[in-house]
């Protein structure tokens, strides 16, 4: 059974949209599916749930993947085949009436699966767990890169970054459709794990996104010539009264080096704060971001992460067909 709901979004539609293809959906438009879980294929960047509705119609509802749910506490084993549930999801804008966007599920003991960083309800937590260091296991706040996103529209843009903004179309594939990730500053807003561990010359990152990861040198080392790049970038860092404070150059040029709609190019400069709020249960991520190629200006970033010592990075690797199977004609 389908039941449409109108509902006005909370999010920002252009920076939702922005994000990897929901534009795909009328993320205006919540419909309730009634039926029996078939399979949860658990994927990443996206997932899936095959649905046999009360009405024998099989569908498809597209979640996220595991890197992002994973933090809201959902499993795998979340949803089981023969799971009756009830699935709240947007319809598709493309006439497909068997393929819907979820946002969050119920089973009928009541438990809710949240499948939707964008959409999904908050989730309450009852503990606060304490961090003494910015090193662990940190979860960015979920709004963070959808108002990351949305910045780009007051952005002081060199011509080439205009014509960067310009030429973006949210209906076109882009690089993450083929599981190459984002970088510094954006890496860092998605809400996923963030896994920070010292070692004696360097602290490793996961950012449990497609794969990324970034090592950060401790060992007072300079950049390398401006010829060596790396797509991550080269990064060094230092500790200041416990805060982590990290340089990275030698950037490759890539078209979503700030944000999905502007381009970066060779002279990207990204210096970023690791400080512990007072309460020890977050920290502030903040940055300053430069590139003479597509920014007039420096861009500067403010941005909550959640101490998540539960969590870790759920290592599912990204997977072609599952990141371009909700893009495709």
């Amino acid at each position: 059974m389908l039941k449409a709901l109108l509902v006005a979004t909370a999010l920002i539609p252009f920076a939702v949209q922005a994000h990897h293809g929901n534009f795909t959906y009328d993320g205006t438009t919540v419909v309730m599916v009634e039926g029996e879980v078939l399979a949860f294929h658990w994927r990443n960047p996206h997932g899936s749930v095959r649905l046999r509705t009360d009405s024998g119609r099989e569908v498809d509802i597209e979640t996220d993947g595991p890197s992002l749910i994973q933090p809201m506490g959902t499993t795998p084993q979340s949803l089981q085949p023969g799971d009756r549930v009830v699935a709240y999801a947007s319809p598709s804008n493309r006439g497909r009436d068997h393929e819907f966007l979820g946002r969050e599920f119920i089973k009928a003991d009541g438990t809710l699966v949240r499948v939707s960083v964008a959409y999904a309800r908050q989730q309450a937590r009852a503990d606060q767990p304490v961090a003494t260091s910015v090193l662990g296991s940190w979860v960015p706040d979920r709004t963070n890169l959808f108002a990351w996103v949305a910045s780009s529209d007051s952005w002081a843009l060199t011509a080439a970054g205009q014509a960067s903004f310009d030429d973006y179309d949210p209906d076109r594939p882009f690089a993450q459709a083929s599981c190459i990730a984002a970088t510094a500053p954006t890496l860092m807003m998605y809400p996923t794990a963030n896994v920070l561990v010292e070692q004696p010359d360097h602290i490793a990152l996961d950012a449990d996104w497609m794969g990324a990861t970034r090592i950060l040198w401790t060992d007072g080392r300079d950049h390398p010539p401006v010829s060596e790049r790396y797509y991550q970038g080269h990064s060094i860092a230092h500790w200041e009264d416990g805060e982590l404070v990290i340089e990275t150059t030698n950037f490759e040029p890539s078209p979503i080096g700030h944000v999905f709609s502007v381009a970066s190019g060779p002279g990207k400069r990204v210096i970023e704060r690791l400080a512990l709020n007072a309460e020890g249960s977050s920290l502030m991520y903040q940055f300053t971001l430069e590139d003479p190629d597509y920014l007039a200006a420096p861009v500067h970033g403010e941005y909550q992460w959640h101490y998540r010592p539960d969590v870790r990075a759920s290592s599912e690797p990204c997977d072609l067909a599952a990141a371009s199977r909700f893009l495709q004609d």
